[in-house]
């Protein structure tokens, strides 16, 4: 008898694996260097860790180049200080964010570059040394370069497997869900799936971006957008039954392709199939229980190539 493995109660995936080694070697590359402030190595290598390497090249970029705005800024505002450092963080701050929006930079990137503009802003008024900022712009860059090395040598990002069981996972999860309508008549809630949907969403969108892991082909990533549009097909053909505010009786057809997968009427609802309806509800019931039903098959062909 085989013991079975204890699941952790939490997840401990590689990019946190990665993200946690390379802030401890940019850490170390601070006291290596002397640096005065060797969080701001830190700051940029868990800025510059992403779920790809085309990611963390562009959050590279972006992240270098915010900071080195955020320092530029600070010695500014410290040389020409329009008051007290609470007013100048304040303007500065503001100008951070049109700078950086109008560089199109993200959202996660622009707080970054802002934090390291209020550091550095700080800390010039305190130190008085008027090249502090490019000081810190340095440790930045280090630790976004180590974070870029880390991602790109260790075990590189390739999400397909994953996204694979994502996506049987949501086609399974639809099934009782279809039953609860079709057959039970009742209305089913759609917020996990619309939720896990959109996931999927981001992970074969993050595969289609990337350029530079080579162990991802563009038909593996092809295939996998052509089962996720699929499911998309399952999942809007799921919304446009659920919207039918009666209850329409499946046709022959689609009553024995549901039985196929498994799905029966639950007990205790003998006349749940019998409901009465309009003529077009009928029409478009089946119309849409028909579509979710040749995608569900497609699918289950599509996935398994």
């Amino acid at each position: 008898m085989t013991a079975e493995k204890k699941k952790l109660p939490f997840h401990l995936g590689m990019r946190t694996v990665k993200s946690a080694l390379a802030v401890g070697l940019a850490l170390f590359a601070g006291y290596a260097i002397k640096s005065e402030y060797p969080p701001f190595l830190a700051i940029g290598a868990l800025g510059a860790m992403q779920a790809s390497i085309t990611e963390s090249l562009r959050e590279t970029r972006d992240l270098m180049l915010g900071n080195l705005v955020g320092a530029l800024l600070a010695m500014a505002f410290t040389a020409y200080s329009p008051g007290h450092p609470a007013l100048s963080a304040g303007i500065g701050v503001a100008v951070m964010i049109v700078v950086c929006n109008s560089l199109h930079m993200a959202p996660s990137t622009t707080s970054l570059a802002c934090v390291v503009f209020c550091c550095c802003l700080t800390d010039l008024l305190s130190s008085g040394n008027p090249f502090y900022g490019l000081l810190r712009f340095r440790d930045t860059v280090i630790g976004t370069l180590i974070a870029l090395a880390v991602n790109m040598l260790i075990r590189p990002y390739s999400g397909a497997p994953h996204t694979r069981s994502d996506i049987k996972k949501a086609q399974q999860a639809m099934l009782p869900l279809l039953e609860q309508r079709v057959l039970r008549g009742r209305i089913p809630d759609l917020h996990d799936l619309r939720a896990r949907i959109n996931d999927l969403d981001r992970s074969v969108t993050t595969l289609l971006d990337e350029r530079m892991n080579k162990s991802l082909t563009k038909a593996q990533v092809a295939h996998l957008r052509g089962c996720q549009q699929l499911l998309w097909k399952m999942r809007d053909a799921l919304i446009g039954i659920c919207c039918i505010d009666s209850m329409p009786r499946p046709s022959e057809e689609n009553l024995a392709r549901m039985q196929a997968l498994g799905l029966t009427p639950g007990d205790g609802q003998p006349d749940i199939l019998d409901g009465v309806c309009l003529p077009e509800d009928a029409v478009v019931f089946n119309y849409y229980l028909k579509v979710f039903l040749d995608a569900n098959d497609y699918l289950t062909q599509l996935i398994e190539l």
